[in-house]
């Protein structure tokens, strides 16, 4: 996608640690493609590749802004303006991410969706030129000349789409757990709001059966000692539990409603930053295909 781009590419990391990347970027651009590109250094110090990738995107010549607000830049996007697609998902552009060292046996959990829907589509060039754009959370970070310019038209957001914190993820997610009658399963990788756990316990006292696969290096770090206390809970409470036996990282984060045929899925974990101040995206859908696909991916891992 990279490579066919003639136009413009917007792109959006929390870190970035792959050199493939920056060097297909720094290509388009010697070519005349307009990249922009987002970041938020505070990414350097538990990615130290992140660092270098920002110096040869800076060196590059390519256009950089940075996120300075309290809550990180957690978004993970690019978009294509010439072929109308957007890929959005929690996987970072690290080297692993998107391809496995052994597949089914030495990987990293995600799921990276590529679409060309054009409301959705759309809400991310709208949403893309509102942080481009923005002077009180953002700020230059290299080679931006000039005033700031929006270069999509603005459209309206896809009611499916969730972009917290403009939106609260948390609040949204609730309504939702707290309608299910039939089943929940999700694939969670960090859990410290108890808000969500909150509600999951609510539906499993009303009948609800839940499943949850979810992250073992999480659960013994002792700087996360909110995520063991929370499916700590969930377990007391009956949900059935897993854990990544694989090696490499559970990294996903979906949840299927069983009686609403629902997913949803995207960048946010079950955290509170990652529904009031980190830059998120997330997608409510009842899209037959995306709960097709998501079912029969949870079976298979559970």
């Amino acid at each position: 996608l990279i490579k066919n781009e003639n136009i413009g590419i917007d792109v959006a990391f929390w870190f970035m640690e792959d050199p493939r990347y920056t060097a297909e970027l720094k290509r388009a651009h010697d070519r005349g493609v307009r990249v922009r590109v987002l970041v938020d250094r505070r990414a350097n110090g538990p990615n130290p590749l992140n660092a270098q990738r920002l110096a040869e995107l800076a060196g590059a010549e390519i256009p950089m802004r940075q996120r300075v607000a309290s809550g990180i830049l957690h978004w993970k996007v690019m978009l294509f303006a010439q072929q109308g697609i957007v890929q959005f998902s929690a996987a970072n552009y690290s080297e692993w991410a998107f391809v496995p060292v052994t597949p089914y046996r030495n990987y990293v959990d995600e799921v990276i969706y590529f679409t060309s829907q054009d409301s959705v589509v759309n809400s991310f060039r709208t949403m893309y030129d509102d942080l481009w754009t923005d002077t009180t959370r953002y700020t230059n970070y290299a080679n931006v000349e000039g005033p700031l310019e929006r270069h999509h038209d603005i459209f309206p957001l896809d009611p499916e789409l969730n972009f917290s914190p403009h939106e609260s993820f948390r609040a949204r997610s609730l309504v939702h757990y707290d309608r299910e009658t039939v089943g929940i399963d999700a694939i969670m990788y960090r859990i410290t709001d108890r808000a969500h756990t909150d509600a999951i316990i609510r539906a499993v006292q009303r009948g609800v059966p839940v499943r949850l696969l979810t992250e073992p290096d999480q659960y013994r770090d002792p700087t996360r000692y909110w995520h063991s206390w929370n499916v700590d809970r969930l377990y007391m409470a009956g949900v059935e539990v897993r854990h990544r036996g694989h090696q490499g990282l559970l990294h996903q984060k979906s949840t299927l409603l069983r009686g609403q045929a629902m997913t949803i899925f995207g960048s946010s974990n079950w955290t509170s930053p990652s529904s009031d101040s980190q830059e998120e995206h997330n997608y409510f859908t009842t899209k037959p295909n995306f709960y097709t696909w998501f079912s029969e991916q949870f079976d298979r891992k559970w």
